[in-house]
């Protein structure tokens, strides 16, 4: 059986997203050469709840949301980013199926200066390579209690 990956990434800040979605796509391919990815763009974090519950419950064997909620200006940022992933996990539970999220909310960045915006996509490199430790490692898992 192909494990079946959807991908929900969010158009905001897109270098610092994609750097992310990159290497989790590298380190899957890397790990799983047989496994299906299918990346999907959203809008913003936001939407990824919504997009990975659909893939979800249309044959995706697990789900990685990849965002990145910045403070613009406006108090707003911490509650985006505690509603996205309260939504991811909510998602798990009733699918049934593993949803990972890879949606930062950093504490301090500056959209007007380059070196935040170098720093947070470096950041992302690790945390896209994390995303797919996880995925295969939760895969595995749930293989291993459902055999039990």
């Amino acid at each position: 059986m192909t494990l079946k990956i959807a991908v929900l990434s969010a158009s905001w800040n897109t270098k610092i997203v994609q750097a992310a979605e990159d290497n989790f796509i590298k380190h899957i391919n890397d790990n799983a050469p047989d496994a299906q990815i299918d990346v999907f763009k959203v809008p913003g974090s936001l939407e990824i709840p919504l997009a990975g519950k659909h893939a979800l419950e249309n044959g995706y064997d697990i789900a990685v949301g990849i965002g990145f909620v910045v403070d613009g200006g406006i108090y707003r940022h911490e509650f985006v980013g505690h509603t996205v992933v309260q939504s991811i996990l909510d998602v798990q539970l009733q699918t049934n199926k593993p949803f990972l999220s890879v949606v930062l909310t950093p504490q301090s960045y500056c959209e007007h200066l380059d070196i935040y915006e170098d720093m947070y996509a470096k950041h992302m490199v690790k945390k896209g390579q994390e995303a797919a430790t996880a995925c295969l490692q939760m895969i595995g898992s749930l293989e291993k209690i459902k055999n039990a």
